[in-house]
């Protein structure tokens, strides 16, 4: 293998790892979880049909 195949392959590399972190940057803050969620309680949702008929 030539060394101007290797210098190409090597470019193509770095060139696919520049266009993969461009867009990471690009998809903060898209990309993370929120920190927080509220929530009212845990378990099961409560029943809010009238029971007394």
């Amino acid at each position: 293998m030539s060394k101007d195949r290797i210098k190409t392959k090597n470019e193509e590399k770095r060139w696919e790892d520049e266009t993969v972190d461009e867009a990471a940057k690009e998809s903060f803050p898209a990309s993370d979880a929120p920190a927080w969620t509220p929530t009212s309680h845990t378990g099961e949702p409560e029943d809010k049909s009238d029971k007394n008929g």
